[in-house]
């Protein structure tokens, strides 16, 4: 199956906006770096959401399952969490998929990463 968008990151803005886009009938891929609690989460939903909501272990498996172009939505803390969360997706991204992260980050920090995915094809957007 193909999913339309990605969610990295098990917190409660992470949870409640992939509950919230599955909600309205779109097929939501969830990544974290512990893959108990999204599995347990995405289980535990009525029957309407869990069809619309599948957690992923590892990030090749959640790339492959998104719609091309890929668009994950990245919320975890800014900083390291979000280089690190950033640096994983650009493995296994390609040309023209699109990264948001929501961490609400110094705009020189989001400039930065922009300038890097953007040399490498990919679409960036900081919030």
């Amino acid at each position: 199956m193909s999913y339309d968008v990605g969610i990295v990151g098990a917190g409660v803005m992470g949870l409640n906006l992939a509950l919230n886009i599955a909600e309205k009938g779109f097929k939501v891929a969830l990544y974290n770096r512990t893959f108990d609690k999204i599995s347990e989460f995405a289980g535990k939903q009525p029957e309407n959401l869990r069809a619309n909501l599948q957690a992923f272990p590892t990030t090749k498996e959640f790339a492959a399952a998104l719609k091309p172009p890929r668009k994950a939505l990245i919320l975890v803390q800014a900083g390291k969490a979000t280089d690190l969360t950033i640096d994983a997706l650009q493995e296994v991204f390609e040309k023209n998929d699109v990264i948001v992260d929501t961490g609400n980050a110094h705009f020189k920090d989001q400039s930065a990463r922009a300038e890097k995915l953007e040399a490498a094809g990919l679409r960036f957007l900081g919030m």
